[in-house]
């Protein structure tokens, strides 16, 4: 009896990472589902005012776009509010910057005639 407790234990601690990082990815599906061209416009103001270097107007435009997402998440993916600062939302935040980032860098490659393959 104590065997099986301690083995599902250990199994119950495994698992959940894996959980965590598989609801970290419906939640970064579901953020670019809900994702818009404002948003896309949002992730290459900040990309080239990082470029420029200037700081403070990179950081309020990432500080709204990340407000947006957060609102997207709560209102469109089933987000709790305390669930917001957890790796679990950092991992689908990342998920959703990085499908942004391609999606500019996908339109300026086809912008300038280049093969994306």
């Amino acid at each position: 009896m104590i065997r099986s407790l301690c083995l599902a234990a250990a199994i119950s601690f495994t698992a959940t990472p894996a959980l965590a990082e598989s609801r970290a990815e419906q939640i970064g599906s579901c953020m670019i589902r809900h994702s818009t061209e404002n948003d896309v416009d949002q992730m290459k103001q900040l990309m080239l005012l990082a470029l420029q270097e200037k700081k403070n107007e990179a950081t309020t435009v990432m500080a709204s776009l990340m407000l947006k997402a957060g609102l997207s998440a709560t209102g469109n993916c089933g987000v709790g509010y305390n669930e917001i600062g957890t790796p679990m939302f950092e991992y689908a935040v990342r998920m959703y910057g990085e499908h942004l980032g391609t999606v500019v860098m996908e339109r300026s490659l086809e912008f300038m005639d280049l093969p994306m393959r």
